[in-house]
């Protein structure tokens, strides 16, 4: 009798090291989620962390977006500087209809 395995357990080299055959690692997969290409809104939403200096950066492309003719969201959003966005600024973002600049990264 000859066993076959399912192709979606063949080798995984995506963010492991090639697990041969069988992957032995239950991984959770995550929900679907949706994303738009075109903001709803013709406007920037800035989102800082704490990083020395981000605010002073994302203050200048504030200035540097309105002398180019971009409308951009006058308050920033602030995050800490090592951890996901979650909880309510999570959601306000979500409900943003503008396009999100998170930064300023290393």
């Amino acid at each position: 009798m000859k066993h076959t395995v399912p192709p979606e357990q063949l080798a995984s080299c995506g963010d492991t090291s090639c697990e041969f055959l069988v992957d032995p690692i239950p991984r959770p997969r995550p929900a679907p989620f949706a994303v738009r290409l075109r903001p709803e809104v013709d406007e920037v939403v800035l989102v800082v962390n704490q990083k020395p200096n981000a605010l002073q950066i994302l203050e200048r492309t504030q200035a540097i977006l309105r002398a180019r003719g971009v409308r951009v969201r006058e308050a920033i959003y602030r995050k800490t500087a090592g951890g996901a966005v979650r909880g309510e600024l999570l959601e306000r973002l979500k409900r943003e209809g503008g396009l999100v600049l998170s930064g300023v990264n290393d």
